[in-house]
């Protein structure tokens, strides 16, 4: 069984504290406990399962506004 690193967790969440961590891979239904100093444990498996399931989770979308309505002269 392997576990995250701190490293990779905090790219994951983009956040440095574990409380913030914690509430940020709970609204997405992470499981992970959390070890006596209050740092998180994700198992490899775990992350590997949320990834894999909801690839379009992660990819974030670039949105352009149409303006071409703007551009029309009457």
């Amino acid at each position: 069984m392997t576990f995250v690193t701190a490293d990779v967790l905090e790219q994951l969440t983009g956040k440095r504290r574990p409380s913030a961590q914690a509430r940020w891979l709970a609204a997405r239904h992470y499981k992970f406990e959390r070890r006596g100093d209050g740092t998180i444990v994700l198992r490899s498996d775990e992350l590997d399962a949320h990834t894999i399931s909801r690839p379009a989770a992660f990819a974030r979308k670039r949105w352009e506004l149409d303006l071409s309505q703007f551009d029309r002269k009457s």
